[in-house]
């Protein structure tokens, strides 16, 4: 992320006007266990250090490790909490945030982080995922049936724009819902969610696909035999990074296992950890199924009434 240069001095500021060289060593201390400000000054230990030139280097170092938002994070709950049961008034932190605003973040109570707010600024880690670290996800896995068959079958201009048409609902539901798309490849692809009840808004936004993509058929579509999906719904770990396409890591394989193996044409199949996460009124639209070694997954299918 870029960060303008008032933004770092309202940093700077902020540091060096709320707090003397121990607090602001405790608060980096809060991002970095081991920080060490005389290692990364170069000043001898016997020599004190000025608050400004203390600041300076802190936030020196936070933005040489693309940290500005975790590190604004923290400031915003030493202010809330204090340190160490000493209330610290963080000061410049409205125009502070009033700055990330600008770079299209914004602070949620909610959820404790900040998140995006322009859909042009929409990136694959909500801004605040670390390159390398292992997060817990809840994943969307999405299909289309017989691929193959479609694309023999049909012209290619025809095909092409079906398959556009099939990109574009995914894409609106899963970013309504705050969810990121990962990986695509024509045919299907993989979406994730981070944020507050990231189980229930996958669920949600599965479930809407179904429904807009069934409306899609009934009223659009130019594939004679229409265009039918599966989509299935896991949770668990996983590392994120910034551009891999291949991620390959135990939650997804048991995604894309509940996803073909498990999942019927126009349905939805959700492993036990999301559909216990759902409530009574979501619960009943899901029928449990036994799987292999005594597992069960839970599947929801749009179809017309008898």
């Amino acid at each position: 992320m870029k960060i303008s240069r008032a933004l770092t001095n309202l940093l700077i500021k902020s540091l060096a006007e709320s707090m003397t060289v121990q607090l602001m060593i405790k608060t980096a201390r809060l991002l970095y266990r081991d920080y060490d400000i005389y290692k990364q000054t170069g000043i001898p230990s016997n020599i004190p250090i000025q608050r400004r030139d203390a600041a300076n280097q802190i936030i020196r170092d936070v933005i040489e490790k693309d940290h500005v938002i975790q590190f604004v994070t923290t400031l915003i709950d030493v202010y809330k909490k204090g340190i160490m049961g000493r209330p610290i008034n963080v000061r410049f932190l409205p125009q502070i945030l009033a700055e990330l605003k600008e770079l299209g973040l914004v602070y949620s109570e909610k959820e404790g982080i900040f998140i995006e707010t322009s859909q042009d600024q929409v990136t694959r880690g909500w801004s605040i995922l670390e390159e390398a670290k292992i997060y817990d996800f809840t994943f969307i896995r999405i299909d289309i049936v017989d691929n193959t068959k479609l694309v023999r079958k049909n012209k290619k201009n025809v095909i092409e724009s079906v398959y556009n048409d099939f990109k574009r609902i995914f894409k609106f539901y899963v970013e309504k819902r705050n969810g990121r798309i990962w990986t695509w490849e024509g045919d299907g692809g993989l979406a994730a969610f981070y944020l507050h009840d990231k189980n229930l808004e996958a669920v949600l936004c599965a479930m809407e696909c179904l429904v807009e993509l069934f409306f899609y058929n009934l009223m659009q579509c130019p594939l004679k035999e229409g265009l039918d999906v599966r989509m299935a719904v896991h949770a668990g770990p996983c590392q994120f990074f910034n551009h891999s396409q291949d991620i390959k890591n135990e939650t997804l394989r048991r995604l894309e296992q509940i996803e073909s193996k498990f999942t019927e044409p126009n349905g939805l199949t959700l492993s036990p950890g999301v559909y216990s996460d759902l409530g009574g009124k979501l619960e009943k639209f899901f029928v449990q199924v036994p799987v292999e070694k005594g597992n069960f997954v839970y599947q929801y299918k749009l179809c017309w009434e008898e």
